[in-house]
């Protein structure tokens, strides 16, 4: 019970902060439209270039994804996001996000001709991809809290979720099912609207995710009932 109550707490500071950040860095939500107007652009000007052009437009992707980082760590680091920051974003961890990118496409291209040769091939690969989405699920918050080589963010992702698995997954199965909820609304609902409701709710889940790694992060469930008791 102890344990529950210590959890319960952590998620409602990290929640209740999440909100208060979101809502004060409101003009970040419009960022998801940028970057699914760019990643569309790059792709039909990339098309007609073969495997070159997909490799820009994987730039292009880790790029977005670099600047969505970078913008939930200035929030969380800063509180408020401005112009400029955006403007930087999309450098700031493009070598990390580029390094992961490129470490799961070449595990994929080995593995998945191997897997699909075995027997339940396709069980066994869609088993390998759940593990990899459980094992390496803090990678995005270790980008840019953590500041590790590619093969150290691995590494670092798999200690974490070992040590704090429980506490750590909610959260995220949380926000998946709102995501699916929002994804299967009916083609009525405006696009401008509908990016903002993604928008919206990517930004809040990758604040709680960051605010609650942060309370995770180098404690223990014993450190954490220590402190407990002691308040």
């Amino acid at each position: 019970m102890e344990w529950l109550r210590i959890t319960a707490q952590l998620y409602l500071r990290a929640y209740s902060r999440g909100v208060q950040l979101a809502a004060r860095n409101w003009p970040v939500l419009f960022t998801v439209l940028v970057y699914s107007t760019l990643l569309d652009l790059g792709a039909r000007f990339a098309a007609p270039f073969g495997m070159l052009g997909g490799f820009a437009t994987s730039l292009l992707l880790a790029a977005c994804i670099s600047s969505c980082l970078s913008l939930v760590e200035t929030i969380l680091r800063t509180t408020k996001v401005t112009l400029e920051d955006f403007r930087s974003s999309f450098g700031a961890y493009l070598y990390d996000v580029v390094g992961v990118i490129f470490v799961s496409w070449v595990f994929f291209f080995f593995v998945t001709p191997i897997l699909r040769q075995t027997p339940n091939g396709a069980l066994l690969l869609v088993c390998v991809n759940i593990a990899v989405f459980v094992f390496f699920n803090a990678v995005p918050e270790l980008i840019y809290l953590g500041r590790h080589t590619v093969m150290q963010l691995l590494g670092e992702s798999y200690r974490f979720i070992a040590d704090n698995w429980i506490e750590w997954f909610p959260v995220t199965f949380f926000f998946l099912v709102a995501y699916i909820g929002l994804a299967l609304l009916p083609p009525t609902v405006p696009s401008l609207l509908h990016s903002a409701l993604l928008g919206a709710l990517l930004y809040l889940a990758l604040i709680v995710r960051g605010l609650l790694f942060i309370e995770l992060h180098g404690s223990s469930r014993r450190g954490r009932a220590f402190r407990y008791r002691a308040r």
